[in-house]
Formats: C-alpha cells, structure tokens, sequence
C-alpha cells in the first residue's frame, strides 16, 4: 500500500512540475535566441493539459486504491500441506479446463458437474479448449465467488496462495514434451519442501500426483508460466497482496516480459525462445516476438504450444509483414492436433493500450527532462 502512495504521489509531483512548466522553480533568464515563442509553449502545455488529463484519472483512481485497501494479513508458507479434501475428477474428452475448475470449486464446498461446466467454459465443440476469460463471468453469476488469472507464476507463489486457503490451477504439459505436447489444465493441491514436490489433482493421471519442482516449473514454462485462482470476494485484498505488483495486467506484462527476457539466454532452449516471443508480444515488443518465436522453432518442435497461433501471426502483421503472417498462420493451424485454441481477437486492445501507456510513459520522461531548471 506504501508503495502504490509513493508511486501515486510522485507522479502527481511530475505532473505538477510539467504542468507548471518548472515555475515554481528560480530559473535564469535565457538569452532572447533561446526563448520559447509563444507558440511554442502554447503548443506544449496543450501537450502537457491532454496527456495529464489522461495520467490523472490512473493517479486518482491509484491513490483512492491506495488509502482504502485494508490492511491484510497474509501467511508465510508453510514447510508443507495437502488439502486431501478437494475432490478429484476424471475428465471427459479434452476437458481438463473446466474438471479443473471443477476440483477448484471442490475446496470451496460447491459441487459441480463437469458438463455442466463444459458447455459453459468450451460450449458444444468437443474439439475447442478453455481459456481463462469465460471462468470468471462463470462463476460469478452462478456462485457469487471470482476468478483471476495472470501470466509468470512461480514456484514461490503457488506455494504461498496454497498457504493462504487458495487452490491454483496451472497450464502445463500433461507429460514431458517427448512423450506427449497435449497442454493441460491440472489443479494443485499440496506441495512437500523435504520431498520437493508439488501434489496435483489431474484429471487425467489421477489424485495426488507428485511433481517434482523442478518438472513442474520446466513444463510451465512453454505455457507463459500461466495460472488461474478461485477466490471469494471478501478474500480480494489477501489475494492482491500474495499477487503483488502483478495483479496490475499491465505490470504483469512488464514482469514477465522481463523475467523471459533473462531466462532466454540463460536456458538457450526452443521452449524458453518461445516464452519469450509470447511475453515480448504480450508487451507490444513485436520485432523482438518474431525473432524469438522463429530462434524458438529453429531449437525445437512448437507442436502443441497453443498461443503460438495468434501471437505469432499478430506480430508478424504489426510490422506490416501481412504476407509471412499469413504464410505463418497457414504453418501453425494444425499446432495442435485435435484441438482448437480458445478464439483471440486479431488485435489484442491490451496489448495497444500498454504501447500507448509505455509511449506516454517515454514522453513524460523526456519532457521532465526538457523541462529542468537551467543552471
């Protein structure tokens, strides 16, 4: 909470200073040459009056966050746990996603059928996957509870969210990549820091399974590191504050892009290639998506790394490179076999407006820096 007050507080101050131009600071006066006409000044605090009127909605709304978020206290991780009491299901065809949620549902005391879930999360085509974004206007209107999901989790915090009563859902391959590339939704329940597991309820290997972290990690990755929490809305402020700086969509985009940026040359593998290509279009770094997408496919098999589909061609197409998008999305439509990806828009309008913040962002910092007293 200190945080967000600090960040909303300084950036009123930058604001205050381009408004007023530096007035409230002593300047010398600059030879007649180097004055500003009036036009141009003009022309600057129009620049300065539109931006910040833009800014000070996000610096309002920031700060009105900050003061009336409650204090929340949130447990430290234990050593170990098992919630033995969540549920277990054995899906029907390509339906991890919603017996997923199905289990999540399970620790909350609501019992659900998979079908019923199925048609709300996939609708009737046997062949579609589930996505996120259908899960939480779900269960909102049909149990009052919420759903959330974001990209780059850790080990650390899946941990942490057990801990605290929350039961994550992971996007992972179902087995190592050499055996099978299905991409599958599994439930975690429990983890054991002596054994160095994580235990999942999979609704196609069974209850309770063991993972080793390292495994479980590995085999996140190539699926953006994604998860997905349950939760019930008195449990928002503890959620948030287990999230962090990554319950901001367009931090977590920041966050990610930045961790994948890392991992990349470090790991060197197609896997970690392609994470990054999906965190750098995910951020609106387009250029820097393809080159990682097609380093990715040159190391390895993308088979069965579903959002591939659209991110890759979407890049391809921001750089006006229309024909090898095209060329691209006739190579990747049958990425994975048997399975159609849950349906993304041609432009992803977050993505647009997260370039546009990052522009005005650059802009701010340039004028702040044009703006400082002479001496």
């Amino acid at each position: 909470m200190r945080s967000s007050l600090v960040r909303a507080a300084a950036f009123g101050c930058l604001l205050a200073v381009l408004v007023s131009c530096g007035s409230a600071l002593p300047r010398a006066a600059a030879p007649p040459a180097e004055r500003e006409s009036d036009a141009e000044r003009a022309q600057v605090a129009a620049r300065i009056a539109e931006v910040s009127a833009i800014a000070g909605r996000v610096t309002g709304a920031t700060a009105v966050s900050a003061m009336t978020e409650p204090v929340v206290e949130v447990k430290a991780a234990l050593p170990a746990l098992d919630n033995t009491a969540m549920s277990h299901v054995w899906q029907s065809l390509n339906n991890c996603g919603p017996a997923a949620v199905v289990m999540a549902l399970s620790t909350m005391g609501i019992g659900e059928s998979q079908e019923v879930a199925r048609l709300a999360l996939r609708g009737p085509d046997q062949n579609r996957g589930m996505g996120p974004a259908p899960v939480d206007p779900w269960v909102k209107e049909r149990f009052g509870i919420r759903s959330m999901s974001r990209n780059s989790g850790t080990n650390e915090l899946m941990k942490k969210l057990l801990s605290n009563g929350f039961a994550p859902m992971v996007t992972q391959w179902m087995q190592d990549p050499w055996v099978s590339r299905i991409s599958h939704w599994r439930t975690v329940r429990g983890y054991d820091d002596e054994r160095g597991v994580f235990y999942v309820n999979d609704s196609m290997l069974g209850r309770g399974v063991p993972l080793p972290y390292d495994w479980f990690a590995n085999n996140w990755q190539p699926f953006s590191y994604r998860y997905m929490v349950l939760y019930r809305p008195e449990d928002e402020p503890r959620l948030r504050t287990i999230i962090g700086d990554d319950w901001s969509d367009s931090r977590n985009r920041r966050n990610f892009y930045e961790r994948a940026r890392a991992e990349a040359p470090a790991h060197n593998s197609s896997a970690a290639w392609l994470t990054l290509g999906e965190a750098a279009y995910q951020y609106g770094e387009c250029a820097e998506a393809v080159g990682a997408f097609e380093k990715g496919i040159a190391l390895g098999s993308p088979t069965g790394v579903f959002t591939m589909r659209s991110s890759y061609p979407n890049a391809l197409r921001a750089l006006g490179r229309h024909t090898d998008a095209d060329a691209a999305a006739g190579r990747l439509v049958n990425l994975t076999p048997n399975i159609v990806a849950a349906a993304a828009p041609t432009t992803d309008q977050r993505i647009l407006d997260v370039v546009v913040q990052r522009q005005y962002d650059t802009w701010f910092a340039s004028i702040a820096e044009e703006r400082k007293p002479q001496r």
